[in-house]
C-alpha cells in the first residue's frame, strides 16, 4: 500500500465514531499508532485537559514517552504544557543544546530522546490538549510529516467533540473531554489491579484488556470498568495466557 492510501485510511480510521466499540482511547492510540507508523519518529504522546483545564496523560506509544507526560503534567512544565497553554507548536530539535525544561529534559535524555516537536490538539481554533512526536534522533522532523501530523489530530479532536458519551443526552465539548478523561481513569485502575492480580507490567496488563475487549466485541473502558466492579473476573482476562490459565 503506498503512502497516499495510508494516509487516507489513517484519517478514515480517525474520523470513525459509528462503531458501538468506539472509546476515546482507542482514538487516541489509534491516532499515536498512525503517526508512529507514517511519519519519522519513534514515539507519540497525547496529553489532554479535563472540564476544568487540567492535563491528563491519555496515550502513548512508547512507556517512556508515556512517564515523560506524566512528569510534565505533574510539574505544569514541559513542551507539551507550553504548546497546550499557547496553542501554538513547540519544537526542540536536540534536547542535549538547552535546558528549558530541567526536569523534563533530564529524563528525556535518559529515556533516549533527543528531540520532541509538539502540535496541539486543537478545535475550532481551541487547544483541547498536544500531541508529542518524540525522536531518539537529532534529526529535524520533515515539514510534511508535521503537516500530516497535525491534520491526523485535528481529524482526533474533532471526532472527539462529536462523541456521544451519552447518546441520550445533550452533550458538548466538556463532556466529550471529561468522558474520556474518566474513561482513561478507568483504564488505569484495571491495569493496576490485573497487574497486582498477576504479576504482570502495566504494559502487559493494558495489551491483556485490548485483547479481551477485541475477542468479545467490547471497548477497552467496558472492560475496564467491569474488571473494576467486579463483574469480570481477572482470570478471564488471563484465559490462554502461557502460565496464567
Amino acid at each position: 500500500m503506498n503512502r497516499e492510501l495510508q494516509l487516507i485510511r489513517a484519517f478514515v480510521d480517525l474520523a470513525d465514531t459509528l462503531g458501538a466499540r468506539f472509546d476515546p482511547l482507542d482514538l487516541f492510540g489509534r491516532l499515536s499508532e498512525h503517526c508512529t507508523q507514517l511519519l519519522a519518529v519513534d514515539a507519540v504522546g497525547v496529553v489532554m485537559a479535563d472540564a476544568r483545564g487540567t492535563l491528563r496523560a491519555m496515550a502513548s506509544s512508547d512507556d517512556d514517552l508515556g512517564r515523560l507526560d506524566l512528569l510534565q503534567v505533574r510539574q505544569e512544565q514541559g513542551p507539551s504544557v507550553d504548546c497546550f497553554r499557547t496553542g501554538e507548536p513547540v519544537t526542540a530539535d536536540d534536547l542535549r543544546q538547552g535546558v528549558r525544561w530541567p526536569a523534563y529534559t533530564a529524563h528525556a535524555l535518559e529515556a533516549g530522546y533527543v528531540s520532541v516537536h509538539v502540535l496541539p490538539l486543537r478545535l475550532d481554533g481551541r487547544a483541547i490538549g498536544a500531541v508529542a512526536l518524540a525522536n531518539r534522533h537529532s534529526d529535524v522532523l520533515p515539514a510534511g510529516d508535521i503537516v500530516v501530523a497535525q491534520g491526523l489530530s485535528d481529524i482526533a479532536a474533532l471526532t472527539l467533540a462529536h462523541w456521544p458519551a451519552e447518546a441520550r443526552r445533550p452533550h458538548d465539548l466538556l463532556t466529550s473531554l471529561q468522558a474520556a478523561v474518566s474513561a482513561k481513569a478507568s483504564v488505569e485502575l484495571a491495569r493496576g489491579l490485573l497487574s497486582e492480580y498477576a504479576g504482570i507490567s502495566f504494559t502487559e496488563a493494558l495489551r491483556l484488556l485490548r485483547q479481551y475487549a477485541e475477542k468479545e466485541g467490547l471497548s477497552v473502558t467496558a472492560v475496564a470498568r467491569a474488571l473494576s466492579e467486579r463483574t469480570l473476573a481477572p482470570e478471564e482476562l488471563l484465559e490462554g495466557v502461557p502460565g496464567r490459565a
